[in-house]
């Protein structure tokens, strides 16, 4: 009787641990990741363009998301705009200085697959998070 109490309890912590979607979903570490780099230097009064890309860590089909990025800290006279895993940041900067530059990062599916046979590692949810946000410095002389 011993024995089979345990295995009982084996079989329901197990479960219970299995079917926790952040533990699942975590061990790979599959999350939105923006780079560790800096805009190369610009100057007063001279068109500038630059670029960084995101990617989504330990996802080989990480084309296959949508990519949002609100930027916020860009010099008077730049702006952005981001085409899939490009972010673009261009423009005249009016002023010199060092800029610290907020970038964040938000993604999607561009489809959700349904799956029926749920099981409990199944959620419909691949990713670990969905965001990620850094701070970028941006040199204009």
């Amino acid at each position: 009787m011993k024995n089979f109490t345990r295995l009982i309890l084996l079989i329901f912590t197990t479960t219970a641990i299995m079917s926790c979607d952040p533990v699942t979903d975590c061990i790979v570490n599959t999350r939105p990741h923006l780079p560790h780099t800096d805009f190369v230097d610009g100057r007063e009064g001279v068109y500038y363009e630059d670029f960084i890309r995101a990617e989504i860590r330990n996802e080989p089909r990480d084309r296959d998301y949508w990519y949002y990025f609100i930027v916020r800290g860009l010099p008077a006279g730049m702006d952005y705009e981001f085409v899939g895993q490009d972010l673009y940041i261009f423009g005249t900067p009016q002023s010199p200085g060092r800029y610290s530059i907020e970038v964040f990062l938000e993604v999607e599916p561009q489809y959700l697959v349904y799956d029926d046979d749920d099981g409990p590692f199944e959620d419909g949810d691949s990713l670990c998070s969905y965001t990620d946000e850094r701070f970028f410095s941006l040199l204009i002389q």
